[in-house]
């Protein structure tokens, strides 16, 4: 709904010339009306009723009738000496009484400001304190009322009478006691909330400051409201008119505009009479109790006017000095007047009319001069509602939606502009909050009011009112703001222009607006986006095309360091964007921050048709950003299509076809194949198409490379057919010894088959004809590698297929074979001469397998062979701890106990057995094991004193005697070793037992 202007025009007529006669009882009446008791209800149905009642409440008012009245004729008329003596003294009276007026005026609009900040301030307002608010509006209003009543110059006819004055003097006095005590309340409600600090302080100044101080000041200020409303009715019946309210002041405006935040409603208004609401009837019951003659209802006065809101557009359109009493307006620009609009802009259809800026000359001859119709007025309302989409209507005859390049130039003085017709507010300190109040409310009346009475609509970072009102997406604010002068370029507390705001919000009759008005579309502060990177970030081709046309840049960057044409490209972006920054001048190579290109970015994206146009605009295919363009594109076919036939070069993408591959696009490897592109070229020097679609298991690229000269014998990090085997793709063998790959190049691949446990591919090898005993490049053969992995199936079908167990692969076969009994008989049984492998004996020990051991002596193997000629059976099954084979080695096998391997067998035993397993111990000493043998310099008794086992030596020594001659490789004997230890019990077992076993 649109807002109006509600401004009030009267038009006063001379009374006729007979009027003077009844000047004196007019004002005898006028002085008893003042005076009057009345109450609340008697006078609301008075004053707003406008109902037929109206007479016969002012007749229970005065208390009076006409046959109580005197008449004029008792009196006769005055001497025209005593009228000019009496108006003399009325125009004295008159004055002060005017002047009391206007410093109550200030005073009540000091009031109004105070409780206005008391407003902001306050958590909760006390119980009253709105009515209170609305009590003291509706005063400020009657004394504005009662001072144009006053003030006015009067023509002979109207002269007040000094009793008139005199009451309203009365009546002006009393009211400025009742606003000394508001005043002192609402002072003292404001200081205490400044004051406030914490919800315990707040506690105890709600007990120092109750609520009834509140209610009791209200009383009173409803009183003085009533009061001073019929002084102001009495001053209309008298004059014959109603008057024209003066400019609220700043403290009422706020107020209002506080109290609209606080309940959401406007303030309760005062509702003017009109002519049509009061009757003939009730006029002359008037005029009867006043004794005088019945004036002409407000109808016949000539110049009467309803009272109509007038709309914004045609009071801000032009440029209104009403101190000289003239105007200068400002016509329609670029000539498009009387142009109609159609727009969807944010979903909605509007009307859009260059009519609602017509000059200010035009306004006048509209509203002053001449009555208007309420069709005319409404129509003006909804002008006023797109008054901001007047200033952009040439701008619409623009295809905005399109990539079309036009130039416009910003001409900040050609636009619409106005001046405030005062300046009293202009140093008022808290004008910026009044400005962004009104702008958050949406009170355009009060906006206006704060502009056109000097008000700065630059009011600074801090408080922005034109980025509250692009943030609100408010036009209107907008419009009117910018119409009194405020800076379209000045940044808020974040850095935040206007332009880049309303960017932000996304609103093209703003940007218009700002743009016409002089926004530069380039202005940036550090860590914020420009207008145009909020644009196109967010895909709106309409406002970038828009900033374009005003100048702005297509080549700045954005806050993430990216380019313009980079930010324009997404995977759903409208591609008429980025041919819109590339027509006006976007360079197509520039990269972003991390070396990132448009074309790098719509390939990325998928976007064919953008990669289309790029090129067309001069983007360079072999251009790195960061990487060849042909790498992102092998991921869309199409955009790899369009870039092999623009020229871009596939011989600096070396690998590429292995990366299709690898993506498993067929459709990319076609279109690279068609372009000649090696089928066999390596992907960082290491693989090749062909063994990522063996990888893969990609029978279709398989097929499809092979077709086009694709070679199955180019390793990768493996041969082709070896990666058949070690992927287990052992279906495309076929294929690829189909088309020449040959098994026997490399050496290995039927050790590769075995070590991956694929018998049916070593199957296939070996009836192909692959060699049973090749060794791999790591010199493993199958066999040894069957064995290893302990598969006796591959292992028989190796012998089956002519392995040799005497060819050497990762060890001898028989000695990888004793781990595995079984494959041991097997190999055994093919092995002609097995104990032609040295070791073998002490192996099977090793690997602690007794059954092996039975085996290999079964096959002639001896029990004293000795593994590199040092380790026999017998002491690496005493080391190993292997009870059961030392019991076969000795007892079964006939191992000697006295033959040394590493060491001796008891002192091998005495060394890793001592005093916890002696089972090995005891069948060595039953088989004959002599402690007092000597190998390498030391024996089993000299073991014994080294661990220091008493008992082992008592048992040694009583076994076999001690032979004390004996000496080790220190050249001491058995005594003396035991003496340097001071052990005397073992010195005394080896002396009682010198004799025995002496040698």
């Amino acid at each position: 709904m649109s807002v109006g202007l509600q401004r009030q025009y009267s038009f006063r007529s001379n009374p006729p010339e007979d009027h003077l006669d009844g000047e004196i009882l007019f004002s005898t009446k006028d002085a008893l009306l003042m005076d009057i008791p009345h109450t609340s209800t008697s006078l609301q149905s008075a004053v707003f009723s406008g109902s037929h009642d109206f007479a016969g409440s002012l007749r229970e008012i005065g208390g009076t009738s006409s046959s109580t009245t005197p008449t004029s004729t008792a009196i006769g008329p005055p001497h025209k000496s005593d009228w000019r003596m009496d108006n003399s003294r009325t125009d004295k009276a008159r004055s002060q009484c005017l002047q009391l007026c206007s410093d109550l005026i200030a005073a009540f609009d000091s009031i109004a400001e105070k409780m206005s900040n008391y407003t902001t301030l306050a958590t909760q307002l006390p119980r009253g304190f709105l009515p209170l608010a609305n009590d003291v509006l509706g005063a400020c209003r009657e004394l504005s009322s009662i001072y144009t009543g006053l003030s006015d110059t009067p023509s002979p006819s109207q002269v007040l009478p000094s009793d008139v004055v005199a009451a309203l003097e009365k009546k002006l006095r009393g009211t400025q006691v009742h606003m000394k005590s508001l005043d002192h309340v609402v002072t003292k409600l404001l200081e205490h909330e400044r004051k406030v600090a914490g919800s315990r302080l707040r506690r105890k100044f709600g007990k120092m400051f109750p609520n009834d101080h509140v209610e009791k000041v209200k009383l009173e200020a409803t009183k003085m409201r009533e009061d001073l409303k019929v002084g102001s009715l009495l001053l209309q019946w008298k004059l014959g008119s109603t008057f024209a309210e003066r400019e609220p002041g700043i403290g009422c405006v706020s107020l209002s505009a506080a109290i609209q935040t606080v309940t959401g409603q406007p303030p309760e208004g005062r509702r003017y009479l009109s002519s049509s609401e009061i009757d003939e009837p009730a006029h002359r019951a008037v005029a009867a109790m006043l004794d005088v003659q019945p004036q002409r209802s407000f109808e016949e006065q000539p110049g009467a006017l309803r009272h109509r809101p007038i709309p914004l557009s045609n009071l801000h359109s032009s440029t209104i000095d009403t101190d000289k009493g003239s105007s200068v307006g400002h016509s329609s620009f670029n000539g498009h007047s009387g142009r109609t609009f159609a727009s969807n802009e944010d979903g909605s259809a509007a009307r859009f009319t260059i009519d609602s800026m017509g000059s200010s000359n035009e306004g006048r001859d509209r509203y002053g001069d001449k009555p208007r119709t309420t069709l005319e007025m409404e129509k003006a309302d909804e002008t006023m509602e797109y008054a901001l989409d007047s200033l952009i209507g040439d701008i619409r005859t623009f295809e905005l939606d399109s990539s079309k390049v036009v130039h416009m130039d910003s001409v900040p003085s050609a636009m619409p502009h106005s001046r405030p017709r005062t300046m009293v507010d202009r140093d008022k300190p808290n004008n910026g909050t009044l400005l962004v109040s009104a702008v958050r409310a949406g009170d355009y009346r009060v906006l206006y009011q704060l502009l056109d009475r000097g008000a700065s609509p630059d009011t600074g970072a801090e408080m922005h009112a034109l980025n509250e009102a692009i943030a609100g997406r408010d036009s209107e604010s907008v419009r009117l703001l910018l119409l009194y002068g405020a800076n379209p370029n000045a940044v808020d507390s974040e850095g935040q222009s206007p332009l880049a705001t309303a960017a932000s919000k996304s609103s093209l009759r703003i940007i218009i607006a700002l743009l016409k008005y002089g926004a530069d579309p380039n202005a940036v502060t550090r860590g914020t986006q420009s207008p145009l990177a909020i644009a196109v970030s967010s895909g709106n081709l309409r406002f970038t095309h828009a900033l374009l046309m005003y100048g702005a840049n297509p080549n700045q960057m954005t806050a993430s360091n990216n380019t313009l044409v980079i930010a324009s490209i997404s995977a759903t972006s409208s591609k008429m964007l980025t041919d819109l920054l590339l027509n006006y001048g976007a360079a197509p190579n520039e990269k972003s921050r991390e070396g990132k290109t448009a074309l790098f970015e719509a390939i990325t994206n998928g976007r064919a048709d953008i990669v289309d146009s790029l090129i067309q605009h001069g983007a360079d295919p072999n251009l790195p950003g960061p990487k060849h363009m042909l790498w992102p594109a092998v991921h869309n076919p199409e955009c790899l299509r369009i870039l092999l036939a623009k020229a871009a070069d596939h011989k600096k993408t070396s690998g590429i076809m292995e990366l299709a591959t690898s993506i498993n696009s067929i459709e990319a490897i076609r279109i690279l194949l068609e372009a000649g592109v090696d089928p066999n070229a390596k992907k960082d020097g290491v693989y090749t198409p062909l063994c990522t679609a063996i990888r893969d298991n990609r029978a279709d690229i398989l097929e499809l490379l092979l077709r086009n000269g694709a070679d199955p014998n180019i390793p990768a990090s493996e041969y082709p057919a070896f990666k058949c085997i070690t992927h287990h793709r052992e279906q495309f063998l076929p294929a690829l010894v189909a088309a020449g790959a040959k098994l026997d190049t490399p050496k290995g691949i039927a050790e590769t088959a075995v070590a991956t446990k694929n018998p049916k591919v070593l199957d296939w090898l070996l009836k192909s004809g692959v060699d049973p005993n090749d060794r791999c490049p790591a010199g493993r053969t199958p066999l040894t590698t069957a064995i290893r992995e302990n598969n006796i199936e591959m292992v028989n079908m190796l012998l089956t297929h002519g392995a040799n167990p005497n060819v050497r692969g990762q060890d001898w076969p028989v000695c990888m074979a004793v781990r595995y009994p079984p494959i041991l008989e097997r190999i055994l049984a093919a092995l002609q001469e097995p104990r032609a492998f040295k070791g073998v004996m002490e192996r099977a020990v090793e690997a602690n397998q007794l059954a092996s051991v039975k085996l290999l002596r079964a096959a002639g193997v001896s029990v004293e062979d000795r593994n590199g000629g040092v380790f026999s059976p017998l002491t690496t099954a005493i080391r190993e701890r292997r009870t059961d084979i030392v019991a076969y080695l000795i007892g079964e096998g006939g191992a000697d106990v006295n033959a040394p391997g590493e060491h001796l067998p008891l002192v091998k035993a005495l060394r890793r057995c001592q005093t916890v397993h002696t089972e090995i111990i005891d069948m060595l000493l039953e088989k004959g094991a002599d402690p007092n043998k000597m190998y390498r310099g030391w024996n089993g008794m000299m073991q014994a004193l080294e661990n220091g086992d008493l008992e082992m030596l008592r048992k040694l020594a009583t076994t076999s005697g001690v032979d004390l001659e004996v000496r080790d490789e220190l050249d001491r004997t058995v005594t003396e070793i035991a003496r340097s230890r001071r052990w005397e019990e073992a010195v005394t077992i080896l002396l009682s037992s010198k004799h025995v076993g002496a040698i």
